[in-house]
């Protein structure tokens, strides 16, 4: 009996134990996205300084806007997940390979976003991690009724989610010239 007691505490304390650690993850990577969220602005007016068409400049512009308004939503970091992979990369093809560019304040800002990128892919992972190991926790016997006792449940992974059978994306360029598609950017094969 003594054991049954022990082993069921265990099991407790180390569901608690991986939903804060997983606590701790989401607000780290919130606070990434929110860093890089603040200097988006920064590299928008440098790109004017260094010469930047705004035709490459526009889509980084509707990326961070959507990105922010699914957070200001509340969505899950699952659900907000395609957005700010989309952010990712326009960030990325706006600036390329800084190095080769001569306007200073564009490269500094560049790097820190790029600095910020690895942080928030480092943050993804560390999170996805701990929601896996958690889910896993979750969803295998015994450990599912300890976790159930001790009130955790399954959580979503920062990624995107796969289309549903049958949905095919469209390309945003073929959307606009009125090629094909939907207005949510997808098309029943």
């Amino acid at each position: 009996m003594v054991l049954f007691v022990l082993s069921t505490r265990t099991a407790m304390r180390r569901a608690q134990k991986l939903r804060t650690q997983h606590r701790d993850s989401l607000r780290l990577l919130a606070n990434e996205l929110d860093d890089r969220y603040d200097l988006v602005p920064a590299l928008i007016a440098a790109s004017a300084g260094a010469g930047v068409e705004r035709s490459r400049i526009s889509p980084v512009v509707g990326a961070r806007t959507l990105a922010i308004a699914m957070r200001d939503q509340r969505l899950s970091l699952g659900e907000r997940a395609a957005a700010e992979n989309t952010l990712s990369a326009t960030l990325h093809e706006l600036i390329g390979d800084p190095e080769e560019g001569t306007h200073w304040p564009f490269i500094r800002v560049a790097r820190e976003l790029q600095n910020r990128e690895v942080r928030i892919a480092g943050a993804a992972r560390v999170h996805n991690d701990l929601a896996r190991d958690l889910n896993t926790t979750v969803s295998r016997f015994p450990s599912s009724v300890f976790a159930k006792l001790a009130g955790v449940g399954a959580v979503p992974l920062f990624e995107v989610a796969p289309m549903p059978e049958g949905v095919v994306p469209v390309d945003a360029g073929q959307a606009a010239a009125g090629e094909g598609g939907e207005a949510s950017g997808t098309v029943a094969a």
